[in-house]
């Protein structure tokens, strides 16, 4: 599949998970199925790397897992930081 499909389907596996923790229903583990799903087809979003971080931080505590997704999504939003910052002063 290529990348872009992936982002896609990375983005829908996020939106999945979300729809199921506002639900009354929701299975947790049918959640962190489609967050880890979504983190293999795109590792490097922001957007799936901040719902993991917020999902081991705040629904299945585990310090260790939010620490490191939290951590990998800070390094990557510091790099888009820099880069609008460069459109920004026309370093582009």
């Amino acid at each position: 599949m290529p990348k872009k499909n992936n982002r896609i389907a990375a983005f829908q596996l996020v939106d999945r998970a979300i729809r199921l923790l506002l639900s009354d229903d929701s299975e947790l583990p049918e959640i962190e199925d489609c967050l880890k799903t979504a983190l293999r087809l795109d590792p490097n979003s922001i957007e799936v790397l901040q719902e993991a971080a917020h999902f081991y931080d705040a629904v299945v505590p585990n310090a260790r897992k939010a620490r490191k997704f939290a951590r990998h999504c800070r390094d990557k939003a510091i790099k888009v930081v820099a880069e609008m910052d460069g459109i920004i002063k026309g370093q582009s």
